[in-house]
């Protein structure tokens, strides 16, 4: 490759004299490089929201543990309370006998 040729711009007249043609030459570089910069740019933002995504993956499973959790505890004290409620009422039946 030529090092006075650009990957995407290839120009017959490199020295031209023309100052519109400089001009224009040189505003193609910089929206290249601006484009270049941009690309970097999506580049980054979609590697952080694959990141972000994992994260917010394992955070939804945490909380759906932590949810079955609860279920768990909450039917534990329904049925405790249920027996201390079955045990106290056999008691009052057994003192109200006759």
């Amino acid at each position: 490759m030529n090092p006075d040729e650009d990957d995407e711009f290839s120009f017959d007249e490199h020295n031209d004299a023309d100052p519109i043609m400089r001009e224009l030459r040189m505003e193609m570089v910089r929206l290249q490089a601006q484009i270049d910069q941009l690309a970097a740019s999506a580049r980054d933002r979609a590697a952080e929201i694959a990141e972000l995504r994992v994260r917010l993956t394992e955070l939804e499973l945490r909380i759906n543990a932590i949810k079955m959790r609860h279920r768990k505890n909450v039917q534990l004290w329904i049925l405790i309370a249920a027996m201390y409620g079955a045990a106290i009422g056999m008691g009052f039946s057994y003192l109200m006998r006759p």
